[in-house]
């Protein structure tokens, strides 16, 4: 047929590129070389593993162990792709029991670094060593060295560029080694792991530990003596661990640690099985911590079924889900204290053993249905008649002093007026008070009247319809855009030096990538240091963060990367604060004059459609609308 392109002819990818492709799943970033690496070392029989990194990964990621070693020909061979010690035929797929088996990882490294191994026999009276660089072999030659193995990964992802611009920032980036190197030292703890970054010792926990010395190393005292013990047997599944009491739970699951034959897994069967154990324990939006344990006969579990490893399918998914979630519900019940959220029919599911149709609804309903946060509601005072004058001091002390872009505004809006027509004032109402006039004086002419509605709300009829007002709402808002920046200096009230400084204890990633972003925070009177692995110690703060969450501070730290921004984040926080103290509250009484200053606020000023916690401030109902819920259209 005329015009018919010809088909693209077939052909076999380069080695290189298929090695590229295939370091695509593997190697995601540097924390993933980390991981294959330390893998290689357990697998070798290390007792110690050290991990060195540079630039967050980027320029360097070495790791060092003392493990069997290799051969000086097997160096060579491990670069081939699929080369490896640990698999043998196609029966030996389905009974994995080593951490690594498909050897793509050295090959997938190689092509997109420059790599380097060092490897020594024990006995041996040298090491030997190769490097190559974009996975080519470009020297080779004896070397010295310990016993053991040394591989060195440089300049990663410099033959790809592309993937060297989806790399986040150095803090994040050693913030995922480090969550890499946690991970393994709680699935090993009887092998010594230590972190270096940039010189600067991150980690060092010795060997010959046992798994809660391990986490109170990493996670801190208080976590660790919240732990309760988890034990349970069936057929060949046993699992071991623990998990921690309810008031250690978070937002997030950072926290939840389950491994399967040592190697660490995020499998949502078994997630979905620690938040069923968790039910009635926690409110939905939070996390248990948990450090479990699961071992299984090979046979019953494929490992091949993940890019890496981090998913797994389970062949009897039904009883592994119905142990663990007994197990942690078990635990949880023998340490309650007296208390529990869970229902007799809730207990009753969770002690009946689920079949593989309720394990699929469990795990739909509780991993990919999770409960978002709860709605934030303004508690509110009785309703009661208020008769002293205090009510209105908050209001008159930041009303006296207007600032910022709405001053001009706010200092006739917030004017607190003399005489009985003050906030706390009652209201004098008159049965007999004839119907207002169509509009009211010194408002827009489309508002006709205002009312309060049980001290909370205030209702203003306007030519279109009606609109109800959240009087507390829509006043905080107002005072938050009138703060001035001085007003929210965390210098402002001057700097507290502590006596004994205060402890704060984070996870230790979240050390890791706070450490070079210390410094920065001396000038805005925040001095703190490292100290251990998992804690920091505030030596000095401004007085006006004198209950600040010093845990919450640093972890939001941590993840944004920059001490500017989080000082920025805690200003903000405090202008929330002082606007939400300094704004007129839900169930006080409001006198006719503060109604219309209110309700002139809303009119005069922009942006205060939703309060600063996002909540809105106003309701709209117009007439056509109105009539339309009575039937009248």
């Amino acid at each position: 047929m005329p015009g018919r392109a010809e088909p693209p002819q077939i052909r076999v990818l380069p080695e290189v590129l298929a090695n590229q492709i295939a370091a695509g799943e593997v190697v995601e970033r540097p924390a993933a070389v980390v991981k294959e690496l330390c893998e290689n070392a357990i697998d070798a029989g290390a007792t110690r593993v050290v991990v060195r990194i540079a630039d967050g990964g980027r320029r360097l990621v070495e790791v060092e162990d003392d493990g069997h070693g290799m051969r000086p020909d097997d160096l060579r061979t491990a670069i081939q792709r699929h080369a490896t010690s640990k698999l043998h035929d196609a029966e030996g797929l389905f009974r994995i029991a080593t951490l690594g088996f498909r050897g793509e990882a050295l090959p997938s490294i190689a092509s997109v670094s420059e790599m380097e191994i060092t490897s020594r026999l024990h006995g041996a009276e040298a090491g030997f060593q190769v490097r190559w660089e974009a996975g080519r072999e470009v020297a080779a030659g004896p070397a010295g060295a310990s016993p053991g193995t040394r591989v060195s990964v440089r300049n990663l992802f410099w033959n790809v560029p592309a993937r060297l611009k989806f790399l986040k920032t150095e803090s994040s980036e050693t913030g995922h080694v480090t969550d890499q190197v946690i991970r393994l030292a709680l699935s090993h703890p009887g092998v010594a792991f230590a972190l270096e970054s940039d010189a600067r010792t991150v980690l060092e926990l010795p060997a010959g530990g046992v798994l809660p010395e391990r986490i109170r190393s990493l996670f801190g005292k208080e976590l660790a003596a919240a732990l309760i013990p988890v034990t349970a047997t069936r057929d060949a599944c046993e699992l071991s661990g623990f998990v921690a009491h309810p008031r250690e739970a978070r937002p997030t699951s950072k926290r939840q640690f389950t491994f399967l034959n040592g190697r660490y897994i995020r499998d949502k069967l078994i997630l979905a099985a620690v938040r069923e154990g968790y039910k009635g324990f926690l409110e939905p939006r939070l996390h248990g911590s948990v450090f479990l344990h699961l071992d299984l006969d090979p046979e019953l579990v494929d490992v091949n079924v993940h890019p890496q490893k981090a998913e797994v399918r389970f062949r009897r998914e039904g009883e592994v889900f119905a142990l663990v979630s007994r197990a942690v519900q078990a635990a949880l019940q023998e340490h309650q204290g007296g208390f529990s959220l869970l229902t007799p029919e809730d207990r009753a599911k969770v002690q009946a053993a689920p079949g593989p149709a309720q394990v699929s609804a469990i795990v739909q309903r509780t991993v990919v249905k999770s409960a978002g946060p709860p709605p934030i509601q303004e508690r509110f005072l009785p309703i009661e008649p208020v008769v002293e004058r205090r009510a209105a001091e908050p209001v008159a002390q930041y009303a006296a002093k207007p600032i910022g872009l709405a001053g001009a505004v706010l200092q006739t809006a917030m004017a607190v007026p003399a005489g009985p027509s003050a906030i706390g004032s009652p209201v004098q109402a008159d049965a007999a008070t004839p119907v207002p006039p169509p509009s009211v004086p010194g408002m827009p002419r489309t508002v006709r009247r205002i009312l309060q509605l049980n001290r909370m709300f205030l209702l203003i009829e306007t030519d279109s319809g009606i609109r109800l007002v959240d009087q507390h709402a829509l006043h905080e808002k107002a005072l938050f855009l009138a703060l001035d920046p001085a007003r929210t200096d965390v210098l402002a009230g001057g700097r507290q030096e502590l006596l004994v400084p205060r402890t704060v204890e984070l996870h230790a990633a979240e050390v890791a990538a706070i450490a070079p972003l210390l410094p920065q925070l001396r000038p805005f009177g925040i001095e703190a240091e490292v100290f251990g692995p998992a804690t920091v110690l505030v030596r000095a703060h401004p007085a006006s963060l004198r209950r600040t969450n010093w845990t919450g501070f640093f972890a939001a730290l941590g993840e944004g990367g920059s001490a500017a921004g989080a000082v920025e984040r805690l200003r903000e926080r405090i202008a929330h604060s002082l606007a939400c103290h300094g704004a007129v509250k839900a169930g006080q009484e409001l006198s006719a004059d503060e109604q219309r200053e209110l309700v002139r606020m809303l009119y005069e000023l922009e942006g205060l459609e939703h309060c600063p916690h996002g909540r809105p401030t106003t309701l709209d109902l117009p007439w056509d609308e109105l009539g339309r819920r009575f039937q009248r259209s």
